[in-house]
């Protein structure tokens, strides 16, 4: 296909899509529906408007109390340790030239794969007696 005919094609497909393209739909909160929340979501919502007694909140569900609660032993198990291996400067410049040896081991690979590829067609073309 001729550059002249690729580009009246694109540009024709260009024009077609900026015709049929629509305008933005109306967003925002002006536009919003409003919404009726149910009591219990209200309630949820606006945590203040029922205080519920401070005396002894654990009565109505039986749960244990906070400061009990809060004085638990952390075990071995649960208990946050540094970790002692990372990895230095050293590893990091390990990594990148392992990474740049194996990307360059992979073009030589290629470049002796290619020149052979050539070699062999070159040996194996019809040459005329001398």
């Amino acid at each position: 296909m001729s550059p002249a005919a690729s580009f009246l094609l694109f540009f024709s497909l260009a024009l077609l899509s900026l015709a049929r393209a629509q305008g933005r739909a109306p967003h925002g909160l002006a536009y919003e529906n409003p919404m009726a929340f149910s009591p219990s979501a209200f309630d949820f919502f606006h945590p203040n408007g029922q205080k519920p007694s401070t005396q002894n909140p654990c009565a109505a569900s039986n749960c244990s109390p906070l400061p009990m609660a809060a004085q638990v032993e952390a075990s071995l198990a649960h208990q946050s340790k540094a970790s002692s291996n990372r990895v230095g400067a050293g590893g990091i410049a390990g990594i990148v030239f392992g990474f740049v040896f194996a990307v360059l081991l992979a073009m030589g690979v290629y470049y002796v794969a290619v020149t052979r590829r050539a070699n062999l067609t070159r040996a194996n073309s019809v040459q005329p007696d001398a």
